[in-house]
């Protein structure tokens, strides 16, 4: 694969590791808070309708 992108092995773990990774690992974890926000919001909202 480093060949097809024309860069070296180590630059392409650095890429995918160090700056890829972490960056889809911290857009999971914002979406997870988002998405727990919005549940506990919901079941308030139905205690409060009960």
């Amino acid at each position: 694969m480093s060949d097809f992108l024309g860069i070296t092995y180590q630059q392409l773990n650095v890429i995918l590791f160090v700056i890829i990774h972490p960056l889809i690992t911290i857009i999971l974890f914002l979406k997870y808070m988002k998405y727990k926000h919005r549940w506990k919001k919901s079941l308030a909202k139905d205690k409060v309708s009960n």
